[in-house]
């Protein structure tokens, strides 16, 4: 029952995030999780064990998707936060709630 669960998120996740990687996923729950507060990207690249780079570029494609915003932190200029935007906080939402109904066969 829960491998069915997990399938349906993920083929969920994979239609609205264009980087359609596990790595993108992680980091999206992180940020989910941290949900209304900031998190710098240095914290995501320790938690997701992932390169700077690489981190950088799937917030890049996270961004793109409208999910989450990137901004320099108030008082640090050095530092990025991210945070959700309405539209991610809306797909969280639904994931909490499990209100996502696909057309999708197991």
């Amino acid at each position: 029952m829960k491998t069915k669960k997990v399938l349906k998120l993920l083929h969920y996740l994979s239609a609205n995030v264009s980087s359609n990687s596990v790595e993108a996923f992680k980091l999206l729950a992180m940020i989910m999780a941290t949900d209304p507060n900031p998190i710098f990207i240095r914290e995501l690249v320790d938690l997701n064990g992932t390169s700077a780079m690489r981190t950088g570029k799937l917030l890049d494609k996270l961004a793109d998707d409208c999910l989450i915003q990137i901004i320099k932190s108030p008082e640090d200029g050095r530092k990025r936060e991210i945070t959700l935007t309405n539209y991610g906080r809306k797909l969280k939402e639904k994931i909490e709630n499990e209100d996502y109904n696909l057309q999708y066969q197991f």
